[in-house]
Order: structure tokens, then C-alpha cells, then sequence
């Protein structure tokens, strides 16, 4: 049972969360696409290096597989995103931005003013605070099975937490780029990311918490 505070967080979290669709619902009206078309924009312009398939696209954004097509099929339709072959899925087609897709996909990853300001209220370390916060919370919905793994840094195989303790650079260290990291430099969707065995990443992740 939720105590008292956790409420007060959850109530937070819903406040910012109506908010969010209000703008989001605000902006489709200015651009002539639905929430759900510019989200998957976005993910398609986040995962340009490895096209991804409608279906990894409605898994990402927790949508039924019919939903993602019809959202898909308007945006082909617009000339924002093209279909081919997936190279590792006969059976399966890639999803691709056309020029014209690639600016409207900055456009759709935009947060909204209103929310950069509110962001810009806090100090570093409250930022850096709240990033880990958020990290902590998207790993436990992802284990708990509630969305899709996300490409976070904390579950890579190429993180090491608490690598560099006290070095001002970064207490962690990532491995691909061989450098510190520091806590604000913790991705929550990093395109280099290669999962980590579970039993390494559970490792790893009781090591960066001990931070």
C-alpha cells in the first residue's frame, strides 16, 4: 500500500503527465499529425542506425501492432517515412524517414517549453538527482515486464558503475568510448547500447547502487 508521500509522487507524476498530452494533443493540431505518428517519428529517427520494424515500434511505445500500421500507413502516406526489406527479417519491412520525415521527427522529439523551463529551475546536482531517480524507475517497469527493455546505459554491457570512485570526470565508466561518466551523463536511450547478460547487468546494477 502507497504511503502518504508516494501518493503525493504519483498525484506529481499525473499533473505533469496531463500536461504533457495537453501540449502533445496542442502540437497535432499545428502539425497535422497524431500523438501517436509523431511518437513514432521519433522512434524511428532514434533508431535510424538499425531501421526498426512496426512491430518493434508498437512494443516501444506500448501500442497494439494494428494501431502502429494504421499510424505507419498515414505517414507513408504523408511521404515521412518509406518502407524496404528488413535485412534480417524476410518476412518483416524496415521503417525509414524521408528528408521531409527527418525534420518533422525534430520537430516531434522537441520537449515542450513550458516543461524545459520548469527543467531549467533546478540545480545540477537536483538534475542529476532526478536522472537517477527516472533511470531507477524505467529499469524496475522494464524487469516488472511493464514496457519494453529501454537502451539504458545501466543495463550495457559496456558499463562500469563505480569504475572511477571520487574522479570528478565520472565515478562510472563506459566502456565503448573507454571514459568517465558522470551521473548526468547516464543515457536512458543510448544507440551503441548492447544488453548485458541478465546476470551481469543485475551485478552491475547492485554496484552503481551502492554508489
Amino acid at each position: 500500500m502507497a504511503d502518504e508521500v508516494s501518493n503525493k509522487l504519483l498525484s506529481g507524476l499525473n499533473r505533469i503527465g496531463l500536461a504533457m498530452r495537453s501540449a502533445a494533443w496542442g502540437e497535432a493540431a499545428e502539425s497535422g499529425l497524431t500523438p501517436t505518428q509523431s511518437q513514432i517519428l521519433a522512434f524511428i529517427a532514434a533508431r535510424a542506425a538499425q531501421p526498426p520494424r512496426s512491430g518493434d515500434a508498437a512494443d516501444a511505445l506500448g501500442i497494439t501492432p494494428q494501431t502502429a500500421s494504421v499510424a505507419i500507413a498515414a505517414l507513408v502516406a504523408k511521404g515521412l517515412v518509406t518502407k524496404a526489406p528488413h535485412p534480417g527479417d524476410r518476412r518483416a519491412t524496415s521503417l525509414n524517414l524521408t528528408h521531409q520525415g527527418q525534420v518533422a521527427a525534430r520537430v516531434a522529439a522537441q520537449w515542450p517549453d513550458f516543461l524545459l523551463d520548469a527543467v531549467q529551475d533546478l540545480d545540477q546536482a537536483e538534475r542529476a538527482l532526478f536522472l537517477r531517480i527516472l533511470v531507477k524507475l524505467i529499469r524496475r517497469l522494464q524487469t516488472d515486464g511493464h514496457i519494453v527493455p529501454q537502451r539504458l546505459c545501466v543495463t550495457c554491457v559496456h558499463f562500469r558503475p563505480n569504475a572511477h570512485p571520487g574522479n570528478p570526470a565520472g565515478a562510472h565508466h563506459c566502456a565503448y568510448v573507454d571514459a568517465p561518466l558522470k551521473e548526468a551523463d547516464l543515457r536512458l536511450d543510448c544507440g551503441e547500447h548492447t544488453a548485458a547478460a541478465p546476470d551481469v547487468a543485475n551485478a552491475a546494477w547492485e554496484r552503481f547502487l551502492s554508489a
